[in-house]
């Protein structure tokens, strides 16, 4: 069942029950009234039978006194009690009545009725004016019946009885008439509330369908968004926010992948560069015919070479791959100033002609791995004397500011063009396309991957002055 069919279902089912408990308690109070009413018009009865029965058999021994008779002129229409005007008492159409001796016998009866129906009077008579329920003879309809004795013959009773025909044809005309309503009423309701949860729950129908359609493979589609102030507007939202995310997912996914195969293509290429070579060179020292011809020394020089290039690439990948994992790692305190000055050292040791200035004028104290800091460094100020024409001037700078480690290393070159101010951190991405010089294109990655492992960030910039500028920045602990 469709959520509306079940809202309607309920809506109508709670407003059928409140009918059913309100009709029944209106025929209760209903039927109630009107068997006071007839138990009253039952009472008020006595007396004018009592007269018209005593006055058939001829037994009238002297004026009425105590029986309830029809009013004297002066008081019709009023209580003898009270004084406030009362309604005539009328006996109604079909009472039954008979006078008892004291043996229980029937001295005289009347009938005011056009049938010849009558009650079943009990052996035993009631109590005196105590009406009670009583059957037909013919059994087609129950009679109120009383019981009262009469003071003008000692020792004899009335016994008056109402049918109930015309209190029953009321309470079923008041039930035919719920019902009607009641069904009316459960029409009227459920048709509306059909119409109004239709429109309330179309923007959620028409939100199902479009989840369909993107559940299909659109993830660029979004469903339409209702009052954002209701709840179905709401759960658009919060629809077309998880759907945004899952699309960020998967573009996400997709970059992953993407930078994953061009990762295994540019690693098997610079890995296959030197297997090449010691693989051709290991061919030729296999040929006889060139022996005496071929500097073998120099051929086993290449091979080394090869293979240490190699385990270089290796090796920094692996690194690479320990850095990605984020595992948590040994931190210790380190002076940048102590470790960018040993990086610089190294370089200057290499031999370049660059002249490298260092500006640090305080101790800048981090926590984190000091070996892997002085690779970010040292590659770092290597990718500036690698860049750079020679004696080209290379600044680094170490400073402490706002409660964050700064290193900057920038030289005097010609600085990054556009597409290396946007790859240049990218694994494998060199300056050359040919990749005919002696770097993997690992350098800047890692120092990215380090500066990420340490909670910083390094970037790249072209100096308004010129050249290009590399800036590292550390969190230090306030401890």
């Amino acid at each position: 069942m469709t959520l509306r069919f079940r809202l309607v279902a309920a809506l109508t089912l709670l407003l059928a029950v409140g009918l059913a408990v309100f009709g029944a308690s209106t025929l209760s109070a209903y039927s109630r009234s009107q068997y006071d009413r007839l138990d009253l018009q039952l009472q008020d009865s006595i007396g004018l039978v009592s007269r018209d029965l005593i006055e058939k058999v001829g037994l009238s021994q002297g004026p009425v006194t105590n029986d309830r008779s029809r009013p004297s002129s002066d008081t019709a229409g009023r209580d003898p009690v009270t004084g406030i005007g009362r309604p005539p008492i009328v006996i109604p159409p079909g009472t039954y009545a008979e006078l008892r001796d004291a043996s229980n016998k029937i001295v005289s009866n009347i009938q005011i009725s056009t049938t010849a129906d009558a009650p079943t009077i009990p052996t035993s008579l009631p109590v005196d004016r105590h009406p009670i329920t009583v059957p037909s003879v013919q059994g087609s309809n129950d009679w109120r019946l009383v019981t009262a004795p009469t003071t003008r013959l000692p020792g004899y009773r009335i016994v008056v009885a109402i049918p109930t025909s015309e209190v029953a044809a009321s309470l079923r005309r008041l039930i035919v008439i719920e019902v009607i309503a009641a069904t009316a009423i459960l029409a009227v309701l459920g048709t509306g509330s059909w119409l109004i949860l239709r429109k309330g729950l179309r923007p959620l129908e028409n939100m199902a369908i479009q989840a369909s359609a993107i559940s299909a493979g659109n993830l660029a589609d979004r469903v339409t968004l209702a009052n954002n102030r209701s709840e179905v507007g709401q759960l658009g939202l919060a629809l077309n926010t998880m759907l945004g995310g899952i699309e960020q997912s998967f573009i996400e996914r997709q970059a992953t992948e993407d930078r994953l195969r061009q990762f295994l293509a540019d690693a098997s290429h610079e890995l296959r560069t030197p297997l090449t070579s010691i693989q051709g060179f290991a061919e030729l020292s296999r040929m006889k015919p060139l022996e005496g011809t071929v500097d073998f020394p120099a051929m086993m020089f290449r091979i080394q070479t090869e293979a240490a290039r190699m385990n270089r690439l290796v090796e920094d990948l692996l690194l690479l791959a320990r850095l990605d994992q984020t595992l948590p790692r040994e931190s210790q305190p380190v002076d940048l100033a102590i470790v960018v000055s040993e990086a610089c050292s190294a370089s200057a040791a290499t031999g370049t002609t660059n002249k490298i200035t260092l500006v640090a004028d305080s101790p800048v104290v981090v926590l984190g791995d000091q070996l892997h800091l002085h690779q970010a460094l040292t590659n770092l100020i290597t990718n500036a004397v690698k860049h750079t024409p020679p004696n080209t001037a290379i600044d680094v700078t170490v400073a402490r500011n706002e409660g964050q480690a700064t290193v900057t290393v920038r030289d005097h070159g010609e600085g990054l063009t556009p597409e290396a101010l946007t790859k240049v951190f990218e694994r494998f991405w060199q300056l050359d396309p040919a990749r005919v010089g002696a770097g993997s294109g690992l350098g800047l990655a890692i120092v990215t991957g380090i500066a990420h492992e340490h909670g910083g960030t390094v970037s790249a910039r072209n100096h308004p002055d010129g050249g290009a500028e590399f800036l590292l920045v550390l969190p230090i602990n306030p401890s």
